[in-house]
């Protein structure tokens, strides 16, 4: 397994984590998880970093979420249920873990890369990101927990359109709609992730905690319920015809 498709350095409280597969907009695969997994389990056993940022190599691409010639070799509802089960667990530890997780959204993010954002507690985006929910167009839901966490962060008329035209947006009507929370140029949006950074470092560690578990506690009320809820139709759709047709499509353009 190559050993830098997910790549992470420590600066004192804070770990930036990049994804690192430009070539193919960062998609994760099955590698990817594995490494995701294993970073992320060493720093949220490190109770000194305080703070995740989360961003992806290169300028072209955030997260194209997940890698369709992965997809391909998922044949059955089981194997949809175990790749969906998986990455909900990843962004479970994003979301409910004891860091703070800045989004540095350096470009494109697309389907489960827009579902990794739901996770994050902040997302900074460059000026020339865009985000598309493009589950629908593809023949399934999202299969991550980002369908009931958008509802959340949204409401539900902006959430509902952005799954049912599965237009892509850019950063500023992104940030109108309040999934981003800030819009800077592309040289400003790393320092300005390490800025805000610092920023919560300099208070206490146990009242930052102390803030996401209250923060926790609110989102979590009966979302484990919805999020099954929502694998159970991801993997239901996975093996309809509307994804299989597009997938195939999707691979004989390759």
């Amino acid at each position: 397994m190559a050993q830098n498709v997910v790549e992470f350095e420590i600066r004192d409280q804070i770990a930036l984590v990049r994804l690192n597969r430009p070539e193919v907009h960062n998609a994760i695969d099955r590698n990817v998880m594995d490494l995701l997994e294993e970073i992320l389990a060493k720093l949220y056993d490190r109770p000194e970093i305080l703070v995740v940022i989360l961003t992806g190599a290169g300028r072209e691409s955030f997260c194209a979420g997940g890698d369709i010639k992965y997809f391909a070799t998922l044949k059955t509802r089981e194997d949809a249920l175990a790749m969906s089960r998986r990455m909900q667990a990843i962004l479970n530890t994003l979301f409910s873990g004891n860091k703070v997780v800045i989004a540095a959204v350096n470009g494109r993010a697309l389907g489960g890369g827009c579902e990794l954002l739901t996770a994050c507690h902040f997302r900074l985006a460059a000026e020339h990101a865009t985000f598309s929910f493009r589950q629908a167009a593809n023949g399934v839901i999202t299969g991550w927990g980002g369908g009931v966490r958008l509802f959340r962060l949204l409401g539900h008329n902006h959430a509902l359109q952005l799954f049912l035209t599965s237009e892509t947006i850019d950063a500023r009507e992104a940030h109108r709609i309040h999934f981003v929370d800030r819009v800077l140029p592309a040289e400003d949006l790393l320092p300005a992730a390490f800025k805000l950074a610092k920023k919560i470092t300099e208070n206490s560690s146990a009242a930052v905690r102390g803030f996401l578990r209250i923060a926790r506690k609110i989102q979590l009320c009966q979302i484990d319920e919805l999020v099954n809820d929502e694998t159970e139709q991801f993997a239901d759709l996975w093996i309809g015809e509307d994804f299989k047709n597009w997938l195939n499509g999707f691979l004989l353009k390759q």
